[in-house]
């Protein structure tokens, strides 16, 4: 097989996403994945599209977040239309509850923050909106522009858009180091052979700063999150959330995700009782009829993190080595604009959106010493 122009490390959404912008770019493409595509946190993911919530969020993540966001429903259209799979592109919106009046005065300051968002003071007014709430909740604030999609259907729609464009994923390869000739990258080692290309794109999320064969430090950490789904035969129309606590639901399957864990433990992937009952614990606070729902699985993913909180995206001191990769809770919404980055930085395309704030450079000890 002839070396293709980009080679791309990770079959996660991101990976995936970014290897569909580039082969409709005119680019060949092969990616290489140590686990199933679309595994890992893209399978786990809740794929919530907040944008601007919680308030403030970093200027250069609001951003790239709302630029991504404009991308989702041309995008949702187009893959529809390729491959006939939904990826359920839900506009209902989202509502955050309080619980006490405590919460409401935080949901009160956020609401001054947020364009659009409109706060709910009277019991009436959120149940009219989901009528199966907790009693004696203290308020609400209803985030109409705050969307979500199914993950797993998204990253199928992917894969099976990449299979019509004639993308191979190799699948089961694990990449063990970059190939360097002096300040080039030229393609991977890896435990099935060497592959080569033009370009290098590493989008092995967590996992991204694994590869110590260059002086380049990328600061990527797994970030554990655990999220369980339950089958209801009552779920609620949009998101709610309350705290760090998320209830997610899909429509055509009847299930409720409740999440999520952030806990800092390494690359550990076991699920455990506590955070079960913890995530169980909240879910039937705020919505009741989970007590009678039938638990499914619990489902647990890592999250690539950074210090700042912004993903690294673009080139390397090396030519030839991108990244794309350090999305934390955002890969599911990011998916879009990273891919049109990165396909723009390989075509020479102009920019949708500056690249300096995402930046290797911003970590001064990842420079080449």
């Amino acid at each position: 097989m002839a070396n293709p122009d980009v080679l791309i490390i990770g079959g996660g959404v991101i990976g995936l996403t970014v290897a569909r912008e580039l082969t409709r770019r005119k680019h060949t493409v092969l990616v290489l994945t140590r686990d199933a595509p679309g595994a890992g946190a893209s399978a786990t993911a809740a794929g919530m599209l907040e944008t601007y919530y919680p308030a403030p969020q970093p200027p250069a993540l609001a951003s790239l977040s709302a630029h991504s966001r404009s991308l989702y429903p041309a995008w949702a259209r187009e893959l529809h239309a390729e491959t006939g799979y939904d990826i359920e592109l839900n506009e209902s919106g989202t509502l955050a509850l309080a619980k006490n009046p405590e919460e409401l005065a935080e949901l009160s300051t956020q609401a001054a923050a947020l364009p659009g968002s409109h706060l709910l003071t009277r019991e009436a007014d959120w149940l009219r909106l989901e009528p199966y709430l907790a009693p004696g909740l203290a308020g609400a604030l209803e985030l109409p522009d705050d969307h979500h999609v199914n993950p797993r259907r998204l990253c199928k729609a992917l894969l099976l858009s990449l299979e019509r464009l004639g993308v191979r994923v190799m699948r089961g390869i694990t990449v063990t180091n970059y190939l360097v000739n002096g300040q080039r990258v030229e393609g991977v080692q890896t435990d099935a052979g060497a592959f080569r290309a033009r370009w290098t794109v590493n989008a092995a999320g967590a996992w991204a700063g694994a590869l110590a064969s260059l002086a380049l430090k990328l600061p990527v950490r797994p970030v554990k999150g655990q999220l369980l789904v339950m089958e209801a035969a009552t779920i609620p129309a949009r998101v709610l959330l309350s705290g760090r606590t998320y209830l997610v639901p899909r429509p055509r399957d009847g299930h409720i995700l409740i999440g999520a864990t952030v806990e800092e433990v390494g690359y550990d992937v076991r699920p455990t009782a506590e955070a079960i009952h913890d995530l169980l614990a909240e879910g039937f606070t705020l919505y009741p009829p989970l007590k009678d729902a039938r638990f499914l699985e619990a489902r647990v993913g890592l999250r690539p993190g950074t210090p700042d909180g912004l993903p690294i995206l673009g080139p390397t001191p090396w030519d030839g080595l991108l990244l794309a990769t350090g999305h934390f809770r955002k890969g599911i919404l990011l998916a879009p604009a990273t891919a049109a980055l990165l396909g723009s930085i390989i075509t020479g395309a102009e920019l949708p959106l500056s690249l300096a704030p995402y930046s290797i450079d911003r970590f001064d000890h990842a420079r080449v010493p």
